[in-house]
C-alpha cells in the first residue's frame, strides 16, 4: 500500500485528493468524477512535471503529485467559459420562481435522471467504501468511556453559565429543559470552535518553525493505533528536520491532539454532541468536507452545525457562501444512513447531474440496506419512531427543496484554513455572516440602568469623606476585585469575603458597606455579617441574573475609576456625567439597517458591556439604528454616550446625526450634528451633551454618515450606545 496525495487541475480548479495504491486506478477516476462530473470513460489524467498521460496503478505510484485531469472531448488549454447571463440572472430569479419555471426544472431533473441510468451505474462499491469507515467511526460515539473522557474536557459549568445568559438576554430567565438543552449546544459550538486548532502545515517538532509539505508516508504501529491510515510528511524551513501529521480518526485521540481539518474537527465535535446527550450524525460532503446535525427538540429537526465555521442552522453555507458544487451529502449516525442533500441546496437541478457515481434508485437502496444494517436489535417500538421521524425528514427536504431562501441574509465563504488554500478551491467569499434586514429585537437591559444608578450613593458617600478621591479610587479597585473573583467562581455558588481587620482599604470599603448595597442588590447579591467579624458577599436571587450583571459592573467600575483619577476636585457638582451616569433610558425596542450574526446584533450596543458590539457590515458609508422606547414613554434626551468597539478603529463612527421623533416616526427633529469625531483609544466612552429643545420623544435615531476610513472598509462597529434622559 503506498498512499498518496495528488493536487489534480482541471480547467480553473485545483483538487486534492488522496489517493490508495490499494484501491486501484478506476477507484481513482471515480473519485475525480465525483469532483469534476467528467466520466471515468472520458477521463484524460496528465502527469504535469512528467508530461505524460497516465493510463494504470503503476503510473501513480512513480508520478509526482502535480496531475491535471481533462476530458477527451474537449482541448487541453481549453479556457473556462464565463457563466451566460441567462444563468446568472436565473439564480437571482429564484426567489421569483413561476409554475413554469419550476416545471422547467422538474422536466430537467427527469432527463438527469435517465441519464445516470446509463453513466452511473455499477458504482455501488465505490459509492459504499466511502460511507462504511464513518458508520464504525459513528459507532465509537457510543462508548461511555468516550463520552465520559468528551465531557471531562469541557467547562461545563461555564457552559450552563453562558447558555443560561444568552437566554436571559432574549428575555427568559425561566428556561424549559428544551430551551437550556438547545442553548448549551449552541455554547458548546463557540467552546469547540475557539479550543480546537486548525492545521494547515503543523510546526515543526524539534524547533516550532513553519513546515512545508513534502509527501506522504505510511502509519507507524502507534499512529495506526487511533486510526491514522494516512500520515502527511513535513520538513521544516529552519532546521530542515522532519514533522508528521498522522490524520487520526478514533475521536478519543482527537480529545487529546484537539488539531486536524474538516475531518478532525467534525469527528470530535460530533462525540462531544453526543457525550452531551444530543441525537447527532457525521455529514460527509462528497465534494471533500464534514460536518454534523443535531436534532433539536427545540426547533423539533435536525440542525445544521458546523464546527469549523462555527456556524449553525445555515444549511446554504456551502452553496450559496463559499459557492461549493454539491452533489452527496451523507449523513451517518447510530440509527441509519440517509441523502440530506436536499437540506444543503436550492439549485437541485444543478446538482442532480453532478450526482453521477450511482444512479437514484441504486443510492436508495444502498443507505436502505445500511440503515437495516445500524438498526438492527432496535425494538419495535423505537423502529416506528425512528420511521416515522424519517418520513417527516424526507417531506421537509422535498417541501424545502424549491422553497426559496432569505436574500436578506449573506453568508460567508470558508473562514477555516489557510488563504491560499480557501482560494485554490474557490470556496472564499464574504468574510461575515449577515443580515440587512434587522428585526426589531428588544433590549434586556434593565440591570445596566440599575447599576449605573447605584453607583449614586457610593460616589455620594465618598465625596464626604476626607481626601474622597484616593479612598474612592482604593476603595473601587478592592471592590472590583472581590467582584472579579466572584466572577471567576462556579455561576451557582458565587461567594467571596472581606475581612475588616486584614487591612486600611478592607476597613474602608467594610464601613462604606451600607452605600453598596443598592449596587449588590442590583447585582442580585447580599452582605453578610459573620461572627468573627468578616463580611461575606454571596447570592441574594438568581445566579443567572448575577452572571448578567457581573460584566456589565465590571466595566462601568473600569468606567469610573478612569474618570475618578482625571478629576483634579472630587466634589458633590462631580457627580454627573460621565462620571455617574444617572437616568439612562432602557428596555426598549431597537432595530437597524443591517448587524452581525449571531453576535454582532443591534441589541449589543445597549448591553453595557465590552464583550459584545453592534456591527453593520456595509455601514461605512451610510446606516442607521433605532430607539423605540417602550410603552411609547416619551424622555427629552439630556445626552448621549458612544463607546468604541475592541478592534478595527477604521470601524469607528466619524460624522452622525442624532434624531427624535414623538408622532411614530413620520417627522424627525435633529437633536445633535457631529463631524470629524475620532476615538483614539479602544472601548473609549465619549459623552455628548443635547441642547435643550423642550421637546420630549419616544423614539431616537442615530444615522450614522460615514466611518474613520471609508475608502478600505466597508464596516460601522460600535461597542455601546447609551440615552440619558432629564430627571424627573
Amino acid at each position: 500500500m503506498v498512499a498518496r496525495k495528488f493536487q489534480v487541475r482541471h480547467n480553473d480548479a485545483d483538487f486534492v485528493v488522496d489517493y490508495d495504491t490499494d484501491d486501484g486506478f478506476e477507484t481513482l477516476k471515480f473519485q475525480l468524477f465525483s469532483l469534476t462530473s467528467v466520466v471515468p470513460d472520458d477521463q484524460k489524467i496528465i502527469a504535469l512535471d512528467e508530461n505524460r498521460v497516465l493510463s494504470d496503478d503503476s503510473d501513480l505510484i512513480s508520478v509526482s503529485e502535480r496531475l491535471r485531469l481533462v476530458s477527451v472531448n474537449d482541448e487541453v488549454n481549453e479556457q473556462p467559459q464565463p457563466q451566460s447571463s441567462s444563468h446568472v440572472a436565473g439564480n437571482d430569479a429564484a426567489s421569483l420562481m413561476t409554475d413554469e419555471e419550476l416545471a422547467r426544472i422538474l422536466q430537467a431533473e427527469e432527463e438527469v435522471l435517465m441519464l445516470q441510468l446509463h453513466f452511473a451505474g455499477g458504482s455501488t462499491k465505490y459509492f459504499e467504501k466511502q460511507i462504511r469507515p464513518d458508520i464504525d467511526k459513528v459507532r465509537m460515539y457510543e462508548d461511555p468511556v468516550y463520552q465520559q473522557a468528551a465531557r471531562k474536557t469541557a467547562p461545563v459549568d461555564e457552559l450552563e453559565e453562558k447558555a443560561l445568559v444568552a437566554l436571559a438576554k432574549e428575555g427568559n430567565f425561566e428556561p424549559s429543559k428544551v430551551e437550556q438543552d438547545h442553548a448549551f449546544l449552541l455554547q458548546l459550538l463557540f467552546w469547540f470552535k475557539k479550543s480546537f486548532r486548525w492545521v494547515n502545515a503543523p510546526p515543526c517538532v524539534v524547533c516550532g518553525s513553519e513546515t512545508i509539505y513534502d509527501d506522504m508516508g505510511s502509519p507507524n504501529d502507534s499512529e495506526s493505533q487511533y486510526g491514522a491510515s494516512q500520515v502527511e510528511l513535513y520538513w521544516c524551513k529552519i532546521c530542515l528536520k522532519s514533522t508528521r501529521f498522522p490524520r487520526y480518526n478514533d475521536p478519543l485521540k482527537l480529545l487529546e491532539t484537539r488539531s486536524g481539518r474538516c475531518g478532525e474537527w467534525a469527528n470530535c465535535f460530533t462525540l462531544y454532541c453526543r457525550a452531551f446527550g444530543y441525537e447527532s450524525r457525521l455529514i460527509l460532503d462528497f465534494r471533500d468536507h464534514v460536518w454534523t446535525e443535531c436534532f433539536s427538540q427545540l426547533l423539533g429537526r435536525w440542525m445544521h452545525l458546523d464546527p469549523c465555521e462555527g456556524v449553525y442552522d445555515k444549511p446554504l453555507l456551502y452553496e450559496k457562501g463559499w459557492k461549493k458544487n454539491l452533489n452527496y451529502a451523507i449523513a451517518i449516525s447510530k440509527d441509519g444512513v440517509c441523502d440530506v442533500t436536499k437540506r444543503y441546496t436550492r439549485k437541485w437541478h444543478e446538482v442532480l447531474p453532478r450526482r453521477n457515481i450511482i444512479t437514484e434508485p441504486a443510492l436508495s437502496a444502498l443507505l436502505a440496506t445500511m440503515t437495516q444494517e445500524c438498526r438492527r436489535g432496535i425494538s419495535s417500538q423505537v423502529l416506528s419512531e425512528l420511521d416515522k421521524r424519517d418520513h417527516m425528514e424526507r417531506e421537509a427536504l422535498e417541501r424545502d427543496l424549491h422553497s426559496t431562501d432569505d436574500a436578506s441574509i449573506s453568508l460567508p465563504g470558508r473562514q477555516s484554513g489557510d488563504k491560499e488554500w480557501r482560494k485554490s478551491r474557490l470556496e472564499l467569499g464574504s468574510d461575515s455572516l449577515s443580515s440587512s434586514s434587522c428585526p426589531v429585537r428588544k433590549c434586556v437591559d434593565e440591570h445596566v440602568t440599575r447599576i449605573y444608578n447605584a453607583f449614586c450613593p457610593v460616589l455620594s458617600q465618598f465625596v464626604k469623606e476626607e481626601n474622597p478621591k484616593i479612598k474612592a479610587i482604593k476603595a473601587l479597585e478592592f471592590l472590583q476585585k472581590i467582584l472579579m473573583d466572584l466572577k471567576n467562581t462556579p455561576f451557582k455558588l458565587r461567594k467571596a469575603s472581606i475581612d475588616s481587620a486584614s487591612n486600611t482599604i478592607q476597613a474602608i470599603v467594610h464601613q462604606l458597606l451600607p452605600s453598596f448595597a443598592e449596587l449588590l442588590n442590583a447585582l442580585s447579591l447580599k452582605s453578610k455579617a459573620e461572627p468573627d467579624g468578616k463580611v461575606d458577599i454571596c447570592l441574594a436571587g438568581d445566579p443567572v441574573k448575577t452572571s448578567l450583571g457581573l460584566p456589565v459592573v465590571l466595566d462601568a467600575l473600569d468606567d469610573v475609576i478612569q474618570n475618578l483619577k482625571k478629576i483634579d476636585n472630587f466634589v458633590e457638582d462631580s457627580l454627573s456625567l460621565p462620571l455617574l451616569k444617572l437616568n439612562r433610558i432602557h428596555s426598549g425596542f431597537v432595530r437597524a439597517s443591517g448587524e452581525e450574526l449571531p453576535v454582532g446584533i443591534a441589541t449589543s450596543a445597549f448591553d453595557g458591556t465590552h464583550n459584545f458590539k453592534w456591527e453593520e457590515p456595509n455601514g461605512a458609508k451610510g446606516c442607521w439604528i433605532m430607539y423605540e422606547v417602550a410603552d411609547d414613554k416619551m424622555h427629552e434626551l439630556v445626552a448621549y454616550e458612544l463607546m468604541s468597539a475592541n478592534d478595527v478603529p477604521e470601524r469607528d463612527p466619524r460624522d452622525w446625526v442624532v434624531e427624535g421623533s414623538n408622532d411614530g416616526r413620520s417627522s424627525w427633529h435633529l437633536l445633535d450634528k457631529q463631524t470629524s469625531q475620532m476615538f483614539e483609544d479602544r472601548f473609549q466612552r465619549r459623552t455628548f451633551k443635547i441642547t435643550p429643545v423642550g421637546l420630549q420623544f419616544n423614539v431616537f435615531r442615530f444615522r450614522f454618515l460615514a466611518v474613520r476610513d471609508v475608502k478600505e472598509n466597508s464596516r460601522l462597529q460600535l461597542g455601546s450606545i447609551d440615552l440619558y434622559a432629564k430627571g424627573s
